[in-house]
């Protein structure tokens, strides 16, 4: 039953908010990245591209997979801990064959730590030869939830201020040990 109701009034809701983009301007083809909390404004945001969208495969990810369907998103299901690496691939093959044209991921998602990258992103970059960039996202009104992450779903209407940073992955270790010190200073950077 949510998941037939959810992406009504997910639509209902967010066809009501008002986007300013500011910061640099997105290429045709990209990694795109939002906190986990701030997800609601940042999968509306991007649908109009021809994303492919990382989804775990929890109970959560299947109501938010109805959603993303709904916004015209090709999915690819898994996460860090349940066949993670395969929905990577599965999604960098949807782009390398033209069917998307960017990657969308919550770099800290689906149970944190809060604000914390993972590799999935950066790793996708790196392989796709594509730029990475990572959208700010903050709402002029919003409820904010009791979980990991302080999930932000925006009241109506309500502007949504997006800011774009690309973001430098040539200093990234190529050794998997000496990365996620580096993982954590760029989080912090971005820890709003």
């Amino acid at each position: 039953m949510i998941e037939r109701l959810l992406p009504f009034f997910a639509t209902l809701l967010a066809g009501t908010l008002r986007f300013r983009w500011q910061g640099d301007a997105l290429p045709a083809n990209a990694i795109l990245m939002f906190w986990h909390g701030k997800m609601f404004g940042g999968w509306y945001s991007v649908r109009r591209r021809h994303p492919v969208a990382l989804v775990s495969k929890s109970k959560d990810g299947r109501f938010l997979s109805a959603v993303l369907a709904r916004w015209g998103y090709k999915l690819a299901r898994g996460s860090s801990g349940k066949k993670g690496m395969e929905a990577l691939e599965e999604a960098m093959a949807l782009i390398r064959s033209g069917n998307a044209d960017s990657l969308v991921i919550t770099p800290d998602g689906p149970r944190g730590p809060r604000h914390s990258f993972k590799r999935g992103a950066f790793i996708a970059a790196c392989e796709l030869d594509l730029p990475l960039y990572m959208l700010s996202i903050t709402y002029g009104s919003f409820k904010e939830l009791k979980s990991w992450d302080r999930f932000e779903v925006p009241m109506p209407f309500s502007r949504v201020t997006i800011q774009v940073t690309k973001v430098d992955i040539s200093a990234l270790p190529a050794e998997p040990e000496l990365q996620r010190s580096w993982l954590d200073a760029l989080s912090s950077q971005f820890d709003t």
